[in-house]
């Protein structure tokens, strides 16, 4: 598990129209190097703080795991952030915390 902030795309950059509420939330995890990633796509999951107004985005705190215990852990160490789809459709930027 990650400790991880979010940042909602707004609706004029193909985001969401709010961001999901607090608790937990699932979606599509895409890494820089996942260059055929929606035919091999890894789904995690969050549980998020409510989001909070931040320089005209919304953000959220919290932390993200794989939902497959198969899935590449390493990428969560290996990367700073990576983006999350619903569908097509890029919804955020995660910002994984270093400890």
């Amino acid at each position: 598990m990650a400790t991880v902030k979010v940042k909602w795309l707004n609706p004029n950059e193909g985001g969401r129209k709010n961001p999901p509420p607090t608790g937990r939330y699932y979606s599509v995890a895409r890494f820089p190097d996942d260059k055929t990633w929606q035919n091999n796509a890894w789904s995690v999951i969050f549980e998020l703080s409510p989001p909070q107004d931040v320089d005209d985005h919304k953000l959220s705190s919290g932390s993200v795991s794989f939902m497959m215990e198969n899935a590449p852990m390493e990428k969560m160490s290996d990367y700073d952030s990576f983006e999350i789809y619903e569908g097509p459709h890029k919804v955020g930027i995660v910002f994984i915390e270093k400890s």
